[in-house]
């Protein structure tokens, strides 16, 4: 496992697919503070006399980062590495997170795809371990056929450790 831990390992990336499910997800998440920001921008405009599109317009460019530039940079952040006895998942912007997940500790893999990732073809890739802390570890934006292949060699190894 000692190979998991060098950080010269290249990271495999995310599907490219991922992007787009992630700028819709942030479309979709956005909506309800860009709907406030404009309902405040009307309040204070209507009970403060404050000039109308202050509010709207901070919320159209927050609205309009957290859609277009910040999904591409979180799917860069994002990658994993499939060694001989363990899987390493990085991701994390401002916080980065690097998990290494022996396949001796695995107790079941799900794949899992809601609407939009079909729509996409991409699936994320649950990982169930024996703990309670971090016991589950996902990997999401991967192609639906990646995923299952990544499944089946992880099933093959947690059965050559089987006793």
């Amino acid at each position: 496992m000692e190979e998991q831990k060098d950080p010269a390992i290249e990271l495999t990336r995310l599907d490219p697919r991922q992007r787009m499910v992630i700028r819709i997800y942030a479309l979709i998440s956005g909506l309800v503070p860009f709907l406030a920001l404009c309902g405040g921008d009307l309040a204070a405009n209507s009970l403060l006399g404050w000039p109308y599109a202050y509010l709207t317009g901070l919320g159209v460019l927050l609205y309009t980062i957290s859609v277009i530039v910040l999904p591409g940079r979180r799917w860069r952040r994002w990658g994993y590495h499939m060694g001989s006895d363990a899987i390493r998942i990085a991701s994390g912007w401002v916080v980065r997170r690097e998990t290494i997940v022996p396949f001796a500790r695995v107790q079941h893999i799900d794949v899992s795809r809601g609407p939009i990732e079909r729509a996409f073809g991409v699936a994320t890739l649950t990982l169930h371990t024996a703990g309670s802390y971090n016991s589950t570890v996902a990997l999401p934006g991967l192609a639906f056929e990646d995923a299952g292949s990544i499944r089946e060699e992880i099933r093959t190894h947690i059965r050559q450790d089987l006793p």
